[in-house]
């Protein structure tokens, strides 16, 4: 942004300002919401700008003859203050931020109201407003100093009278004059006595000393003589033309004398060329009120749509700013839904999941005690077969139990075929696994029945 391109463009200050501010908060998140003159901290040369957005303020230092025409100096932060005193007035309102360390006093220009409004809106702050009197917010005012009230006054005074001038008809200036006079030496009285006993000119405020005497019977007494002055001109001026016009008459009394007809011609060719005037005048002056009246209306339908512009970029800023919001709140609900879908998913899986285990673990149960059944029924099948066996032999069978060194087979009744090791209780069929490899402590067999009567297990192998 050169000082080039807006010095071409004939901008004001503050245009540049604000156009420069605006840019400046284009790739910002935060919402730009006013921009103002400001007073910051002490006074400088330079004009001094501030930008209002939703989470805080900052603050340009405006430099017509750099090149860059608008500096960032300093930013302050809605959230780094606890409270914010307020006292406005007509022209500009003071803020004074308090935190945590050392407190803030901005000067804003006319749009303090507008700044209080976004703290309130945007902030957690406590706002104090201060409450003044509507004369105190006045210029001249504010600080309650005498001799500024009395300068104050004063300037308000004479701009006053010289409006009442301009409205009041001239018949009234000459009792007004003559009011003032009498008012004059009244006050001029006052003042003396008021020296010497304050009480006596001084009835009706609190404060009565000489110096209240002072301040305002001199007030009174510049008063009274702006009123004189002001309105005893219009008579001044108005002796001249009484007088310029008398002589006038009598010098066409003289002329008249001289030659009846001249004066006769000459008289009506001037009220022609005065009336002509007067006429031109008046038309000018129509002309003029006209232009006058035409440039206000256009200025008024200016603004008017300048106005209905800004309403409608407000209003579409809100509308834009809903539907974000609204379209957040919606994909925050979706993902929301779809996580509790995810839960739900998962925890449906996990119960499946369970389900299925507990039915593996049932059939494994089921399939253990089928096995334990037929185990069982094998058993009590063999040890019945090993009654009958035992029944149908003679007497007490003992089977046949060799020399734990002897391996072989003798002095069996019949072939034996079936080899138990006396230690482990497990008897081995030829073609099994052991069968060869047992060769100590065996006990043989004439059936597998003998061997399970015998307390003996088949070997798994």
């Amino acid at each position: 942004m050169s000082k080039t391109r807006y010095k071409n463009q004939k901008e004001s200050n503050e245009a540049i300002a604000k156009a420069y501010i605006e840019n400046d908060y284009t790739n910002s998140q935060n919402k730009l919401l006013l921009v103002s003159k400001a007073n910051y901290r002490k006074k400088s040369s330079n004009l001094c700008y501030s930008s209002v957005d939703d989470k805080g303020m900052n603050f340009y230092e405006f430099n017509n003859n750099a090149e860059q025409n608008l500096m960032l100096i300093e930013r302050y932060e809605w959230a780094d203050f606890s409270s914010v005193t307020i006292d406005h007035s007509i022209a500009k309102s003071v803020f004074t931020f308090v935190g945590h360390g050392e407190n803030r006093d901005i000067t804003i220009e006319v749009k303090g109201k507008e700044v209080e409004q976004v703290i309130r809106n945007h902030s957690s702050m406590e706002v104090n407003v201060v409450k003044r009197p509507v004369w105190t917010k006045v210029l001249g005012y504010r600080s309650q100093t005498t001799w500024k009230m009395f300068m104050a006054s004063t300037v308000y005074t004479l701009i006053l009278l010289f409006i009442l001038n301009a409205l009041l008809p001239a018949s009234t200036h000459n009792f007004i004059t003559g009011l003032s006079l009498f008012l004059f030496l009244l006050s001029i009285i006052g003042f003396l006595v008021g020296l010497i006993k304050p009480k006596w000119v001084l009835p009706k405020f609190k404060v009565k000393t000489r110096k209240r005497v002072l301040f305002s019977y001199l007030y009174l007494i510049l008063s009274c003589l702006f009123i004189v002055g002001i309105f005893s001109d219009e008579e001044s001026t108005s002796t001249p033309a009484s007088t310029q016009v008398s002589s006038s008459q009598n010098s066409v009394t003289v002329a008249s004398k001289k030659d009846v007809a001249d004066s006769s011609k000459q008289k009506v060719e001037k009220n022609d060329s005065d009336k002509a005037v007067k006429e031109e005048k008046r038309q000018k002056a129509e002309e003029q009120a006209a232009k006058e009246e035409a440039k206000r209306k256009a200025e008024e339908q200016a603004a008017k749509e300048e106005a209905k512009r800004k309403a409608e970029e407000q209003a579409a800023k809100e509308e834009a700013k809903q539907k974000a919001e609204e379209q957040a709140a919606k994909e925050k609900a979706e993902q929301k839904a779809q996580e509790q879908a995810a839960k739900e998913e998962a925890k449906q899986k996990a119960e499946e999941q369970a389900a299925k285990e507990k039915a593996e673990q049932k059939a494994q149960e089921q399939a253990a005690k089928e096995e334990a059944e037929r185990k069982a029924q094998q058993q009590a099948a063999s040890q019945q077969a090993t009654t009958s066996s035992s029944t149908s032999s003679s007497g007490n069978y003992k089977p046949f139990e060799n020399d734990p060194s002897d391996d072989q087979q003798s002095n069996m009744s019949c072939s034996g075929q079936i080899k138990g090791n006396k230690n482990s209780k497990i008897y081995h069929v030829p073609g099994g696994a052991y069968y060869d490899r047992t060769q100590d402590n065996i006990v043989w067999f004439c059936s597998e029945a003998d061997a399970q009567a015998a307390g003996y297990r088949e070997s798994q192998r």
